[in-house]
C-alpha cells in the first residue's frame, strides 16, 4: 500500500506538470519585453487592426440596413435608440402584412413588444399591438416617429390608437435620459447623407462603403506596421537567447561537451528556429485574434446578448481539446529536437571521417546507420503532423455544434419577423468572426507548445551551472614560484565505467620539465587536463605553491598556462588571429616575433596574403606541420610560466618536426612543462619521465633510472617511443 507521503509527492508532482503548461514560453516573454519600443507600436497596431477587423464586420449591418430595410439607415438607428431608451420595440406597420385597422395610415409605428420595465408600460396605457400617430404634436410615418422618440427631451406627448380601433389619446411621460453610447452613435450617423428615395439611399450606400474603405486601408496599414514591428522584436529576442546561451555556453564545465557537442548544436540551430516560429505567431496570431473576436462577440452582444452567451460555451470545450493535444505536442516535439542532436552528431562525424568511409567502402554501413536516425525522426515528425492535423478540424467540430444550435435559436425567435433578415445575417457573420480566430488560434496552439519544447531545452542551458559560478568567493591565483603537487588525485569521466586518474600522486618543482608516457588511455591526457580545471577531481587535490587549485579564481589559475594540445586547434581566421588568440593586446611586432620562434613566419611569409590569410575550417589549408607550428607560436605569445604539450607529431614531416622541437626546447628555457609524449626525442631533456598505465603512476625517474628498472617503460621505448624517433 502506499504511503501517504508518496500519494502526496506524486500529487503535487503532477499539479506543478499541470501549472508548467507555457512554463517556459512565458519565460521567453521576459526578452521580448526589453524591446518595448518596437513592441508598445506593434502592440498598438495590433489592437487597431483589431478594430478595423470588428468595424469591417460591424459594417454589415449598415450596409444590409440601407438595401433591405424600408426605414433605411438613418431610421433603423432612431429604430435602435428608441428600443434601447424607451425599452420597447417599435416596427412599421404594413397593410398587406397586418391585420388591417381602420383610420391608421400604412407605414404607421406599431408598437410590437414592450418590456415589463418600459416606460411606456409603467406611465401609460399603451400597450404591444397600438399605434403610435405622433409625437409632441407632430404627425408622420414610422421613420418620423423613430426620429421624434429618438431625440426626444424633457416631457414627451404621445398621441397613439390602440390595436382594437378605439380613439386616439394623448399621454404624457418624461423622456428617459440618453445614455451617451446612444448619443455618440446618433451624432455618428448624422453626418452621413440620408433619406428613402432611391437616389438618396444609394448616396448613403456610397457614404457607408466610404468609410468602411478607410477602415480596412487603415488595419491594412495597422497589419503590415504590426508584422513588421513584430518581426523585429521577435529576432531581438532570439538574437538576446542566443548571445545569453552562447555567453553562457562558452563558461560551461568543459565535460558538459566530452561526449558531444552536436545536441549543443541543434539547441543554437532548430531550437531556436522553433522558439522564433512560436514568437511570431503569439504575436501575431495569439495577440491580434482575441482582439478580434472581442469585437465580434461586443457586436453580437448588442444585437442578442442572450444568444451570445450561449455561444461562449463553446470556449472551454475548446480549451480542453487544446490542452490534451497540446501535451502530446510537447512531447513529440521534445523528442524530435533531441533526434536533431542525434542525427547532426552522426553527420558531423561522417563527414570529418569521410576519407576513411571512402578507404573502407563504408558508404552503404553509414546511409543505413543515417536512414536510422532519419526513420525515428520522421516517426516523430509524424506524430506531430498528425496531432496538429487534428487540431483544427476538432476545434471546427466544437464550433460547429455550438453554432448550429446558436443558429436554431436564433432563427426560431427571428423567423417570427419579416424585417429581421439583417440582423439574422449579421449575427451569422459575427458567429463566423467569432469561431474563426479561434480556429486560428488552433493552428497556433502546436507551435506555442513547439516552442515551449524547444524553450526548455534552450534554458537547460542557460541554467546550468556556470564554471565560474564560485570565483568571486575565492581568491587570486599568483604565477607559480614553487610547486605543483598533486595529492591522491582521482577522476571518472561522466557515463564512464572505470577511472581515467586513480590515486595519483606526483610534485613537480617550478622550471622542471616533466614527460608524461604510457599506453593509450592510460590518463595522461587526463592528468594534464586536471590541472588548468578542465574537469574537477572527484576526489584528492591539486595544489599550487600550497593553494588548493579548486578554490582559486578559475581565470588566474588558467592565467598560468599555454596549451598545445594533441590536434592542434586552429581556427576559420586570419593567421595573425590565430596567433595572437591568447593575447589580443599583442602587438603586431610581438606576433611576429612568436612567429618566428615557432618557424612559422618561413610559410606565412610564402602566403599572397601573409599575416591576413585565412584558414579554412579545423585549419584545413595547412599541412599538420604548420598547424603545429601556429600553435606553438600561439604559446608562446601567450608567454605563460606552465606549458602543456600533448604531442602530435604523427602526421607531420620530419623537417617540421625538426623545426618543432627546436622551437620547443628554447621555449621551456625557464618554464614549468608537462610534455606528453608520442616520440622519445620529445622528452629526451626531460627532467623527469611519469610513466603511467591504466590512471595510475607506475614509476617516475630519468630515461636512464626507468630504463634500468621499470619494465612498461622499456617496452613502451622499444614497441613506441623509440620507432617513433
Amino acid at each position: 500500500m502506499r504511503s501517504s507521503a508518496a500519494v502526496q509527492s506524486r500529487i503535487a508532482t503532477s499539479r506543478s506538470r499541470r501549472g508548467s503548461t507555457f512554463k517556459y514560453f512565458r519565460r521567453l516573454l521576459g526578452y521580448v519585453w526589453p524591446h518595448k519600443r518596437y513592441l508598445v507600436p506593434a502592440l498598438f497596431c495590433v489592437l487597431i487592426m483589431a478594430v478595423a477587423y470588428s468595424a469591417s464586420i460591424g459594417s454589415i449591418l449598415p450596409v444590409l440596413t440601407v438595401l433591405v430595410k424600408p426605414e433605411g439607415l438613418h431610421g433603423y438607428v432612431d429604430s435602435y435608440i428608441v428600443q434601447r431608451r424607451y425599452k420597447c420595440e417599435l416596427t412599421i406597420y404594413n397593410v398587406l402584412r397586418h391585420r388591417r385597422v381602420e383610420d391608421v395610415p400604412d407605414a404607421s409605428a406599431k408598437v410590437r413588444f414592450l418590456q415589463p420595465d418600459s416606460p411606456l408600460v409603467k406611465h401609460t396605457p399603451i400597450r404591444e399591438g397600438d399605434f403610435i400617430l405622433a409625437v409632441n404634436g407632430a404627425e408622420g410615418d414610422a421613420v418620423t416617429i423613430f426620429d421624434l422618440l429618438a431625440t426626444a427631451k424633457g416631457e414627451v406627448n404621445i398621441t397613439f390608437r390602440p390595436e382594437d380601433g378605439s380613439a386616439a389619446d394623448t399621454v404624457v411621460l418624461d423622456a428617459p435620459r440618453l445614455p451617451t453610447r446612444l448619443a455618440v452613435l446618433d451624432r455618428v450617423v448624422s453626418f452621413i447623407p440620408g433619406g428613402l428615395s432611391p437616389g438618396e439611399r444609394w448616396r448613403t450606400l456610397a457614404s457607408v462603403l466610404g468609410l468602411l474603405m478607410i477602415v480596412v486601408v487603415t488595419g491594412s496599414l495597422a497589419r503590415l506596421f504590426a508584422e513588421y514591428l513584430t518581426a523585429v522584436v521577435n529576432n531581438l529576442a532570439v538574437l538576446d537567447i542566443r548571445r545569453q546561451m552562447y555567453s553562457h555556453v562558452l563558461n560551461l564545465p568543459l565535460n558538459r561537451f566530452a561526449e558531444s557537442t552536436s545536441d549543443t548544436m541543434s539547441r543554437f540551430v532548430q531550437d531556436m528556429h522553433d522558439i522564433f516560429r512560436g514568437l511570431n505567431n503569439f504575436f501575431q496570431k495569439v495577440v491580434a485574434e482575441p482582439f478580434k473576436a472581442v469585437g465580434a462577440v461586443g457586436l453580437a452582444f448588442m444585437l442578442n446578448w442572450r444568444l451570445t452567451l450561449v455561444l461562449m460555451l463553446g470556449a472551454p470545450l475548446a480549451l480542453v481539446v487544446f490542452r490534451k493535444l497540446g501535451k502530446q505536442i510537447r512531447r513529440a516535439n521534445r523528442k524530435l529536437l533531441i533526434g536533431y542532436g542525434q542525427m547532426l552528431s552522426r553527420l558531423e562525424a561522417v563527414l570529418t571521417g569521410m576519407r576513411v568511409v571512402k578507404a573502407y567502402g563504408r558508404e552503404h554501413y553509414e546511409r543505413r546507420r543515417l536512414f536510422h536516425i532519419d526513420r525515428h525522426l520522421l516517426r516523430q515528425q509524424l506524430k506531430m503532423g498528425f496531432i496538429e492535423a487534428l487540431t483544427s478540424p476538432a476545434i471546427e467540430i466544437v464550433g460547429f455544434f455550438v453554432a448550429g444550435g446558436a443558429i436554431l435559436f436564433l432563427a426560431r425567435t427571428m423567423f417570427d419577423r419579416s424585417d429581421s433578415s439583417p440582423e439574422f445575417i449579421t449575427m451569422l457573420v459575427c458567429l463566423g468572426a467569432f469561431f474563426d480566430p479561434l480556429r486560428k488560434l488552433s493552428s497556433v496552439y502546436p507551435k506555442l507548445q513547439r516552442a515551449n519544447a524547444a524553450s526548455q531545452r534552450i534554458f537547460e542551458i542557460i541554467d546550468s551551472d556556470s564554471e565560474y559560478d564560485r570565483d568571486p568567493e575565492y581568491s587570486e591565483l599568483a604565477p607559480l614560484k614553487s610547486t605543483i603537487r598533486f595529492e591522491n588525485v582521482t577522476f571518472t569521466y561522466p557515463k564512464a565505467n572505470r577511472c581515467a586518474v586513480r590515486d595519483v600522486s606526483l610534485e613537480v618543482h617550478k622550471g622542471e620539465t616533466i614527460g608524461l608516457v604510457g599506453p593509450n588511455g592510460s590518463g595522461k591526457t587526463t592528468l594534464a587536463s586536471l590541472l588548468p580545471r578542465f574537469f574537477s577531481p572527484d576526489s584528492g587535490r591539486i595544489l599550487i605553491d600550497g593553494q588548493d587549485i579548486a578554490r582559486v579564481r578559475l581565470r588566474s589559475l588558467r592565467r598560468q598556462f599555454s596549451i598545445i594540445t594533441q590536434e592542434s586547434v586552429i581556427f576559420p581566421d586570419s593567421l595573425r588571429t590565430n596567433i595572437a588568440y591568447g593575447r589580443s593586446d599583442a602587438t603586431e611586432a610581438q606576433i611576429r616575433q612568436a612567429a618566428r620562434k615557432a618557424f612559422a613566419d618561413e610559410f606565412i611569409e610564402q602566403l599572397a596574403e601573409g599575416y591576413d590569410s585565412i584558414v579554412g575550417e579545423h585549419g584545413a589549408t595547412l599541412s599538420g606541420g604548420q598547424r603545429q607550428r601556429l600553435a606553438i607560436a600561439r604559446a608562446i605569445l601567450r608567454d605563460a610560466p606552465i606549458l602543456i604539450f600533448d604531442e602530435a607529431t604523427s602526421q607531420v614531416d620530419p623537417e617540421s618536426e625538426q623545426k618543432i622541437h627546436q622551437a620547443l626546447q628554447a621555449f621551456l628555457q625557464g618554464r614549468t612543462a608537462f610534455v606528453i609524449a608520442h616520440r622519445f626525442s620529445t622528452i629526451a631533456n626531460a627532467d623527469r619521465i611519469v610513466v603511467m598505465d591504466d590512471g595510475t603512476i607506475v614509476d617516475v625517474g630519468t630515461h636512464d633510472e626507468l630504463f634500468s628498472r621499470c619494465t612498461l617503460y622499456q617496452r613502451l621505448y622499444e614497441t613506441q617511443l623509440r620507432e617513433s624517433s
